[in-house]
């Protein structure tokens, strides 16, 4: 079965230095490693008492940063990010009313340096993705979700304008 769906992509061009830029970002979101769930041998108390440790004010966490930029060093000398971010417990409510809902949790961003030096931030709205399944709670979540990226987004860009 196939489905056609429509996706909103926003592209949101900055006045922000690259390297500040993705610094405020990365460090607005709580960062979920390997080691740190390691650490806490996989107990489930421990497990959420991590995870609530490690939310910004934002409540989005960094899952996986892919560095684009490395892979076309050769070729292209921008730099580039790929995060994937979301919220554990929104992502969990979303995939427990719909198991589809997990191809798109958690979210992707792309993070690039235009040859002008400007930053450029894609990703594709949640609220078109999350649409496709025609269920309230999910498409609510997923506007909870947009608006928490668009609010980082915008601190992240006002604070990398500072020293």
């Amino acid at each position: 079965m196939k489905n056609q769906i429509v996706i909103e992509h926003a592209v949101m061009e900055l006045e922000s230095n690259f390297d500040k830029f993705t610094f405020r970002f990365e460090k607005a979101l709580g960062i979920l490693t390997p080691a740190a769930l390691q650490s806490l041998e996989a107990v489930p108390a421990s497990m959420v008492r991590f995870l609530k440790s490690t939310y910004s004010e934002n409540d989005l966490m960094l899952f996986n940063m892919l560095v684009q930029g490395d892979l076309l060093q050769k070729a292209d000398s921008r730099k580039m990010k790929q995060y994937q971010i979301g919220n554990p417990h929104i992502m969990r409510r979303m995939i427990e009313i719909d198991a589809g809902a997990g191809l798109y949790a958690p979210l992707h961003l792309l993070v690039y340096e235009k040859p002008t030096g400007k930053v450029v931030v894609e990703y594709d709205l949640p609220s078109s993705l999350f649409a496709q399944f025609k269920n309230g709670d999910i498409l609510s979540d997923s506007i909870i979700i947009e608006n928490k990226l668009i609010k980082l987004i915008q601190i992240a860009d006002e604070k990398a304008g500072e020293n």
